[in-house]
């Protein structure tokens, strides 16, 4: 299934609300506001996977201007069925490149970035509750897409964030283990995820930068793999 402006449903709870807010915006600055979450699943694959939140983020300087237009609107926790968290961009973690995949819209003068659901899935993997499962099961069955085979290929792109946690990431789940137990409640089998994801993926780092990075050797050392449980 091919993602792409022009796909977008917004006919959905989310996309309304996504609506409002460009329309509630000042014409000026034109904002760039990237739409993460489950929201571009509502909009791109199942207008019925509801959420009650919109994750959004804006640049730095922007976070303040698009807090005061959801306070001014209500549209915050408990006073809406569906509210907009507005987010600093570090909450959001996925594939390393998954800005080239982002799909793009003009909305009101503003521009809307919606993550790839592929990207999406790779952010609710470092988590893994239920209703994290719940939707990469919706996008296998509307889309019959990502395979066991192209996922492992496209966590490769994510290798960063199989590293050990610091302390104060405590947050943020086992990625090596949720790994485990998203192949088993999928696709029915084990994975090794060393062999099949991280180290084809630092493999591919090293053969990229052999030759023209000098830091290689310290590269690599920060990407080290984690210590077999």
């Amino acid at each position: 299934m091919e993602f792409s402006a022009d796909k977008l449903d917004w006919n959905g709870k989310a996309a309304q609300r996504l609506d409002a807010l460009s329309r509630a915006l000042p014409s000026s600055p034109r904002l760039e506001i990237t739409i993460f979450g489950s929201a571009p699943l509502q909009l791109f694959i199942e207008r019925s996977f509801l959420s009650e939140d919109i994750d959004i983020f804006g640049e730095e300087e922007t976070t303040a201007l698009l807090d005061d237009v959801v306070n001014k609107n209500k549209w915050n926790k408990g006073e809406t069925d569906v509210y907009i968290q507005v987010c600093q961009p570090l909450a959001f973690r996925s594939a390393n490149n998954w800005r080239g995949r982002a799909i793009k819209v003009e909305r009101y003068g503003h521009l809307l970035v919606f993550v790839h659901p592929w990207d999406i899935l790779v952010s609710k993997l470092q988590r893994l509750e239920e209703k994290d499962l719940n939707a990469f099961r919706l996008v296998l069955e509307k889309t019959g897409h990502p395979s066991e085979e192209e996922f492992a290929r496209h966590l490769q792109l994510a290798v960063e964030l199989y590293r050990p946690k610091f302390d104060e990431e405590s947050a943020r789940g086992d990625m090596l283990m949720n790994t485990r137990i998203l192949w088993q409640k999928l696709w029915g089998k084990e994975i090794d995820v060393r062999a099949r994801i991280i180290r084809p993926a630092l493999e591919k780092i090293e053969r990229e930068y052999r030759l023209q990075d000098p830091n290689l050797k310290t590269r690599l050392a920060n990407l080290r793999l984690p210590e077999k449980p």
